[in-house]
């Protein structure tokens, strides 16, 4: 049983709207355009949220073309991504990008592709310096913390091309670590970004012996990373409101509930995010603030692509 299908990069949002939201027919060639040389792949859905190694793959064609075989995933939930040239290429992924993915469609069962057409739509959305998360933005978050947190006397944090590095301490206490942020590119469509805690390190005072008997250094590490979880979930809730917000202006809808329709079929993904550096100002330092590019992808189900057919 084999899957085809082609990619389109949208052109003209709010053509494109008109004709494939708004009408429910098949776009015309003057609000999309076909995307060769990227990378179309066939997921196995894991419940846990992690990607799982692609089931199947297949490069489009020079006309955007694309054909997977989905015989190999029977009786099982799975999903479509798209990867944009520039993420399939050799030389494609510089030290301070992270990359990840054009498109992520909604999970379903292996038995509701029944071969036939998947076509894929992408609007990509840039999102300025203006609607990143910033330096300034992170020193509020962390103040924040330090206000709710009855035992921390001291935190700080930077923006680095590498990821954020923090350090916080109190009561003799001191912890640092780094938070590396990336694309979520799993079939789990509430999540946008990913992140890992890398260079990990705690130390509390006094002996270890008697550190064991009063306080629990795994339950202190686990609040750590909880915090630096809710941290990276703060930072994908900026970035989602201001792609969002993007997005709906070239809807160019006065509606608001319209707006809402419209975005309500569609699936977010980052392809990229990128650390932007801003040059220092007088005596203070260089600072980086973290930017991206939104990707909103039509069909959102399997059901949608089947009544655009």
């Amino acid at each position: 049983m084999r899957l085809r299908g082609t990619l389109y990069e949208i052109t003209n949002t709010t053509s494109f709207v008109q004709q494939y939201v708004t009408i429910g027919s098949q776009p015309s060639t003057d609000c999309i355009s076909p995307v060769p040389n990227a990378r179309v792949t066939l997921n196995r859905w894991n419940q846990t949220g992690r990607l799982s190694p692609s089931l199947a793959e297949s490069n489009t064609d020079d006309a955007g073309r694309f054909e997977l075989d989905v015989s190999i995933a029977p009786d099982t939930s799975i999903f479509l991504s798209a990867f944009g040239p520039d993420d399939v290429s050799e030389h494609a992924v510089e030290r301070e990008q992270h990359p990840g993915c054009w498109y992520r469609s909604s999970p379903c069962v292996s038995e509701a592709i029944e071969g036939g057409q998947w076509d894929i739509y992408v609007a990509r959305v840039p999102i300025p310096r203006e609607g990143g998360f910033s330096q300034a933005q992170l020193a509020t978050a962390l103040a924040e913390t330090k206000k709710e947190v009855a035992d921390l006397e001291w935190i700080k944090g930077r923006i680095r091309p590498d990821g954020i590095t923090l350090s916080c301490g109190g009561k003799g206490a001191r912890a640092s670590g780094r938070l590396v942020l990336s694309p979520d590119r799993s079939g789990d469509l509430s999540k946008t970004l990913d992140h890992s805690v890398e260079d990990f390190s705690l130390e509390l005072p006094g002996p270890s012996w008697l550190v064991g008997l009063v306080v629990s250094k795994d339950t202190i590490e686990a609040s750590i990373r909880a915090g630096l979880g809710d941290l990276a979930g703060e930072i994908s809730r900026r970035l989602h409101l201001s792609a969002i917000r993007l997005f709906s202006a070239q809807l160019q809808l006065s509606d608001q509930a319209a707006v809402d329709s419209v975005v309500s079929e569609t699936t977010l993904s980052f392809s990229r995010l990128h650390y932007e550096t801003t040059p220092a100002d007088g005596l203070s330092k260089a600072s980086c603030t973290i930017v991206s590019e939104a990707c909103f992808g039509f069909p959102r189900t399997r059901e949608t692509a089947k009544t655009r057919r």
